[in-house]
């Protein structure tokens, strides 16, 4: 066998036929790898080299046309340093040269008998050997070239010293820092100038440690590039030689690993990601090997069967199943890993012995080479679920035998189930409706909103039902008023799947219903507050108009007490008619007066007209009411009052006065009694007009319109006696007001002014004034009501002023009078209030009334000069 393997093929080129089919017999017989193919003439040789492949050449020297030396030298040309052994009978020391000098492999003489021919032999193996093993070598370095040019990275040389001197950098070292392999070589950068300073102690000691040891190294650490960037390299190296001074060179090859650093991060986050997400897995995990053994599981398996880790590692599946399902469960996982899927039930046993009926589901894992390691999936605890099959087939029963109508939709809308009730109310064989549509029993308009229902209840989490009012026609066309109750069906995933309907028919509750709806209306609009208590006194229903009286929102009041806004006192009244109208058959009602309390605790005078609830012969379910303000006809009456009380005393007065004049007219015959008498009667008429304008329009206004302030009062002005008292404008403004009762509010004011009023208040106290002196004092009554002021001797009185002027939110009226003490201010708008003996008192309570009708508040104060300051505020706004 060659040394080098593998068969030699020979091409022997001989001119002697004879010749050259021995040289072959006898090769192939020395040498078994040998195969010889002969030529007769060189040129054939080379036409054959063309077309074959062959390791050696042996030719003879003397050939007729192409010698021998001519044909080794067209060898070389054509072929390179193929072997060429020339053996010739013929040598001498010139062609020994002559071949050597041509090119010659070996040169060899033929002799006589057999052994030439394994002399022969061995030179073509030595030769063929050398040259293979020269290409082996020559392939060897090129691909080590190649390879360590192609390498993603570099291969140094280096000194075992503390800056790794290199002397051998590969052309890598550009890509991993930046620099060139010269620069490193040439010492004008080290490898430990790029090292980090925080890696440089750690890889030094990991270096040396494996040195002493005799093995290789391998470090990871960082660099930091000639850009400034920081990369992970990592290193493998070894010892090779040793310098004379005892410093070890080290071979190896570094290579830049940030990336794998990078995914090894990513990997580790993606681990822990897989751990945390195993262990957030709500059901019970699991992966176990071909064997049954448990190799992964998660805390909820630890939760659900009391035991360990350390205990769980030291188990398989066979000891957590119960054994009357070992086969079962065998078989489930042969088949998972079979089908790459499956799914068994199993009883799951714990630690304490106990048994949890659990659904596994599993699929086969396999690794890189397509080999099964084992099963990964999930156990769920289906005990509820079991149980809430069997609660299914009890409610199936039950919807079968219930009476009420039901039915389940597809997600399509489509009809999947319909009980017996149902199929009796649509008049249809249960056949006829199951995969029906909706519409063919009822109008589209009910089948949109029963689809808009479920939509809306889909998408609310809140709410699991609803109900809507919707018809059915029957299969004689009859249509019915029914109440569907419908609510969606989801699956084990919260996926839609449907949903599900209850029908109640409701045609005659409808037709109740519209008939309670109109009596709603009735009640609603009768603009009364209307209400109902039970026989406790709570209220069941309140309309909308006791807002309005009491302040409290119906909603607020249903369910409150009647004492919320009546007084006890008045509720015993209340109780005591009840019971009047309970122990008579013919009293359903009564009518009485009281008051209702709003939320802010003012009263409010009202009449009820209340009536028993109807109920069961003789019992009391309750009263029904409707409430009437009557504010207004108690201030009328306390008006009347008033005037009663002012006709039988003020109108005495004069009558009095008259019938007592008239007597002395008659017994003395002095007439001039009569003027007294009709001086008296002129005072009854003022007295009777006062009292017709309160009465008739001291509450009310009419049509309103915008009206100048100061225009109006200039008009009052001018209808007044006035005297020699002058009005002054400061500014004006625009009010909403009835003219006519506006200019009524002024003369009042004017009148009492200039009748009451005196402008030497230095000379005159305020008691000297009838009504208190002031401008706009307690009474708008004639000159006759006013004290004598010659009374009292006093300086002649300045001409008094009265002042009509804007404020920010209204207007004014102020004299230069001597005022108003604070102690009366409070009560001269009071009706009938007066310091005269002859005033009626109602001229400043018809002023407050007329500002109080258009909405305007008024506050008495005191004038810049010391007089009375009338201040309107208007509250519908001033421009």
């Amino acid at each position: 066998m060659s040394s080098h393997g593998g068969e030699i093929r020979v091409l022997h080129v001989d001119d002697d036929p004879d010749l050259g089919d021995l040289v072959a017999l006898h090769l192939e017989r020395v040498h078994e790898d040998l195969t010889v193919c002969t030529e007769r003439r060189a040129a054939d040789g080379l036409e054959r080299l063309s077309t074959e492949s062959f390791d050696c050449v042996v030719s003879d020297h003397d050939m007729p046309g192409m010698g021998g030396l001519e044909f080794l030298r067209a060898v070389r040309e054509d072929h390179g340093d193929l072997p060429f052994i020339l053996f010739t009978g013929k040598g001498n020391e010139e062609i020994a040269s002559d071949a050597i000098s041509a090119g010659v492999t070996e040169y060899l003489q033929k002799g006589v008998g057999t052994d030439q021919y394994a002399v022969l032999a061995n030179r073509i193996e030595r030769a063929v050997g050398e040259r293979r093993a020269k290409s082996a070598l020559e392939e060897s370095e090129r691909m080590l070239s190649t390879l360590i040019s192609n390498l993603p990275g570099m291969v140094y040389r280096a000194r075992n010293e503390a800056a790794w001197p290199m002397a051998f950098v590969s052309d890598g070292a550009a890509e991993l820092v930046g620099y060139r392999s010269e620069a490193i070589e040439r010492g004008e950068v080290s490898w430990g100038d790029f090292i980090d300073e925080s890696d440089a102690e750690r890889l030094w000691q990991t270096v040396q440690t494996c040195i002493e040891a005799g093995e290789p190294f391998e470090v990871t650490y960082r660099v930091e590039t000639a850009d400034g960037e920081t990369r992970w390299m990592w290193e493998r190296g070894r010892v090779v030689d040793e310098t004379d001074d005892g410093v070890e060179i080290l071979e190896g090859f570094i290579t830049d690993v940030t990336a794998r650093k990078e995914r090894e991060r990513e990997l580790a986050a993606e681990r822990e990601f897989s751990e945390n997400l195993i262990n957030a897995i709500d059901d019970a995990f699991y992966l176990i090997g071909t064997d049954g053994s448990l190799i992964r599981w998660n805390g909820v398996v630890n939760e659900v069967t009391g035991y360990t880790d350390e205990e769980l590692a030291s188990l398989d599946v066979w000891d957590l199943i119960a054994e009357s399902h070992h086969d079962e469960i065998g078989r489930a996982i042969e088949r998972t890993m079979a089908v790459s899927h499956g799914s068994a039930e199993a009883p799951l046993v714990t630690a304490d012995g106990e048994e949890l009926l659990y659904e596994f589901r599993g699929s086969a894992i396999d690794d890189r080479n397509g080999e099964t390691l084992g099963v990964a999936g999930i156990g769920r605890d289906i005990t509820e679920r079991k149980r809430r099959e069997q609660k299914r087939k009890q409610y199936e029963t039950l919807v079968e035998n219930v009476g009420d109508p039901m039915y389940v939709l597809n997600p399509d809308g489509t009809i999947r189930m319909a009980n017996e009730a149902m199929a009796d109310h649509l008049g249809y064989d249960r056949d006829e409706i199951v995969g029906s549509a909706p519409n063919r029993f009822m109008p589209d308009e009910d089948v949109q909103r029963g689809t808009d229902l479920i939509r809306d209840l889909v998408r609310d989490d809140e709410r699991t039902w609803g109900s809507f009012e919707m018809r059915t026609v029957d299969a004689d066309g009859t249509i019915r008023i029914n109440e569907d109750k419908v609510a969606p069906l989801f699956g084990d995933d919260g996926a839609f799947v449907g949903s599900v309907g209850v029908l109640r028919e409701t045609t005659e509750r409808r037709e109740r219903e519209r008939e309670l709806e109109r009596y709603e209306t009735i009640i609603e609009a009768v603009g009364d507050p209307v209400y109902t208590l039970d026989d406790e006194g709570v209220f069941t229903y309140v309309n909308e108009a006791v807002e309005d009286m009491t302040g409290h929102e119906p909603d607020a009041l249903v369910g409150a007490h009647i004492s919320t806004v009546m007084s006890d006192e008045d509720i015993d009244r209340g109780n005591e008619l009840i019971r009047e109208m309970l122990s008579d058959a013919d009293r359903q009602n009564v009518t009485f007066e009281t008051e209702l309390v709003d939320d802010d605790g003012d009263p409010t005078p009202v009449e009820i007209h209340m009536a028993l609830l109807p109920a069961p012969a003789g019992e009391f379910a309750g009263t029904a009411g409707v409430i009437r303000d009557i504010s207004e006809r108690k201030a009328r009456e306390r008006q009347l009052a008033e005037f009663a009380s002012v006709v039988s005393h003020d109108l005495r007065n004069p009558l009095n006065v008259v019938d007592g004049r008239i007597s002395l007219a008659r017994e003395t015959g002095d007439l001039s009694h009569l003027d007294a008498a009709a001086s008296a009667t002129d005072r009854m008429g003022e007295l009777i007009d006062d009292l017709l304008s309160l009465a008739r329009q001291g509450a009310t206004v009419g049509e309103t319109s915008a009206v100048d302030v100061a225009a109006s009062a200039a008009q009052a002005w001018a209808d007044v006696d006035t005297g020699e008292a002058t009005l002054s404008q400061s500014g004006s403004v625009t009010v909403e007001a009835d003219p006519a009762r506006l200019r009524e509010l002024f003369e009042n004011l004017f009148r009492n002014a200039v009748e009451h009023g005196s402008t030497n208040p230095r000379s005159q106290t305020p008691e000297d004034a009838v009504e208190h002196g002031s401008t706009c004092s307690q009474d708008a009554t004639r000159s006759d009501d006013a004290v004598d002021h010659d009374s009292t001797p006093v300086d002649a009185p300045a001409p008094l002023t009265v002042t009509v002027g804007r404020t920010d939110d209204g207007f004014y009226v102020a004299d230069d009078g001597v005022g108003i003490p604070p102690s009366e201010r409070d009560r001269v708008f009071e009706r009938g209030y007066t310091t005269s003996e002859l005033g009626t008192g109602f001229g400043l309570a018809i002023v407050r009334d007329i500002a109080e009708a258009h909405g305007w508040s008024v506050d008495l104060t005191e004038s810049e000069v010391g007089g009375a300051r009338f201040e309107f505020t208007t509250a519908r706004g001033d421009r």
